[in-house]
């Protein structure tokens, strides 16, 4: 068998949702700047995705990350995220797997992950702190780019049910929907089957009521991802949850972190989200968490510091809160910031045999 590509990577799961991080098989992107090489990957390495991401050799979930020399000269390391679709400007569970990742493998000390890492995204540069025991990663917290609510609240009509919908910027431009009218008299979790259905028929309701502009002008202008919330309980602090707030909890305490006067009880919300046309994200959300949490800050229902736990549709959990206020575009806007955990899961070598009849593989719905 003749070799004509091959590729490394470490596959890794955040919460469920898989990545695949290449680590060889890629020459150094060109561009002084991360949208610069997301572009040049785009354009050069396009076949390189979805042969590393489709099927046979991954799936219709499968999601991917690229370790690029950082742009910033603060930055510990670059990532690239990619989906089916092509490449996205942020991904929550991306940037925690590959922490966890990197540091499992050596190539980031504890030590150094423990103190906080600066990481250069397409959307902007965000820092990292890991919980870190006996020199093992049990925890990723990541204070993200700022997001901001960026069109007034709007109803859409789903299958009947009257859907509140916000539409938020986190990196990408997510629509936030809140789905306890679809949930009605539904016990458990989402309706897998439907979740796809719902969020085409908001994205498609969101994209033809608004002239949807991207912050980051060079990039895609739409709407990436669809994130339902559905509000479950509240807890005290003490909530037996997969991912345990002790990190966040000892963030919170700086002084520069500490809530306001309104109560500081967390909230449970039970998440989904479709992003990148019909991936369903296994995880309880990243990008999308984080422009729910904007949206709770702007509507006076989340304090500074308040604990948010957010559950994906595998059972996985997720600590969110707000960091800081800051400005972005024009707009008032929120530091969010985010806890979860991942997982390395193998070593992965990958070819192309030239007399393959599917160099690109494939994409079963």
């Amino acid at each position: 068998m003749r070799m004509k590509n091959w590729y490394a990577a470490i596959d890794t799961h955040s919460g469920g949702e898989p990545l695949r991080i290449v680590t060889g098989g890629l020459p150094p992107l060109e561009g002084a700047s991360l949208r610069e090489r997301a572009e040049f990957f785009r354009r050069n390495f396009d076949a390189a995705r979805k042969l590393l991401l489709a099927e046979p050799r991954g799936h219709g979930a499968m999601t991917g990350a690229v370790v690029t020399a950082p742009v910033t000269k603060e930055a510990r390391f670059g990532l690239l995220f990619l989906d089916q679709e092509g490449l996205t400007a942020i991904s929550g569970h991306g940037i925690i797997a590959a922490v966890a990742a990197w540091t499992a493998t050596g190539q980031l000390e504890p030590s150094k992950a423990a103190a906080g890492i600066l990481i250069d995204c397409p959307a902007g540069t965000v820092r990292a702190v890991a919980d870190c025991e006996g020199g093992e990663v049990r925890l990723v917290m990541v204070e993200s780019v700022p997001s901001f609510v960026w069109a007034a609240p709007f109803r859409v009509n789903v299958e009947g049910a009257e859907v509140r919908v916000d539409i938020a910027f986190s990196g990408e431009m997510y629509a936030v929907a809140d789905a306890s009218s679809l949930l009605a008299g539904v016990s458990g979790g989402y309706p897998l089957p439907k979740l796809r259905e719902w969020a085409r028929l908001i994205r498609e309701a969101a994209e033809g009521r608004l002239q949807v502009e991207h912050p980051l002008a060079d990039w895609n202008g739409k709407i990436y991802g669809v994130f339902f919330y559905r509000r479950e309980a509240e807890y005290d602090g003490r909530c037996e949850t997969h991912v345990e707030t002790r990190l966040e909890s000892r963030l919170k305490a700086r002084a520069d972190d500490r809530p306001d006067d309104r109560d500081s009880s967390g909230i449970v919300y039970r998440s989904a989200a479709v992003f990148a046309g019909e991936q369903l994200d296994r995880s309880p959300g990243g990008a999308g968490v984080c422009a729910h949490l904007a949206v709770l800050y702007s509507r006076g229902l989340l304090a500074r510091g308040q604990q948010v736990v957010y559950e994906g549709i595998t059972g996985a959990q997720a600590v969110g809160s707000i960091a800081g206020e800051t400005a972005a575009s024009g707009r008032r806007a929120v530091i969010p910031r985010f806890t979860g955990t991942a997982h390395v899961l193998g070593f992965m070598n990958f070819l192309l045999d030239p007399a393959d009849p599917l160099p690109e593989g494939f994409i079963l719905n």
